[in-house]
């Protein structure tokens, strides 16, 4: 009797191999884009804290720029005070989409909104879809699906 594996059982085995594969990687796909378009909306939620604290703390008009490539947290004023407080990467590093308001979201000394201060920024890859909604108030609320 001999030891080892036949050609045939080798075959048969990598081809279970690839049908299992073939099942999972779809829904591996989606978990993905889940995971990825929720974590976007994360760190919009951090960028929006992170700018109205800083309003708070320095008692000046700060501005948060959210572009598909970027989060910028700033001094408002124009000038050399302009100065960048904080920066991230946007959404589209992570191969998100970003739909959502054009205008920087700007926060008192007090940490409310300045002017336009609400909207609901969109955050999607392939089927996932993960929405962050600021409220008049600056509130934030994050809706999966």
């Amino acid at each position: 009797m001999r030891k080892g594996t036949t050609l045939i059982e080798l075959l048969v085995a990598l081809a279970i191999v690839g049908i299992l594969a073939a099942i999972a990687l779809p829904s591996g796909a989606a978990l993905l884009g889940g995971v990825l378009t929720d974590r976007a909306a994360h760190q919009l939620m951090a960028a929006h804290r992170v700018a109205r604290f800083t309003a708070i703390m320095r008692g000046r008009l700060t501005r948060l720029e959210i572009t598909p490539d970027s989060l910028v947290v700033r001094l408002a004023g124009g000038g050399p005070d302009s100065a960048v407080v904080w920066r991230a990467a946007g959404p589209a590093a992570d191969g998100v989409e970003l739909t959502g308001p054009a205008y920087a979201l700007v926060f008192t000394p007090v940490g409310l909104p300045y002017g336009l201060g609400n909207g609901t920024y969109t955050f999607t890859r392939g089927s996932a879809r993960c929405s962050v909604v600021i409220s008049r108030l600056g509130r934030l609320r994050l809706i999966r699906g």
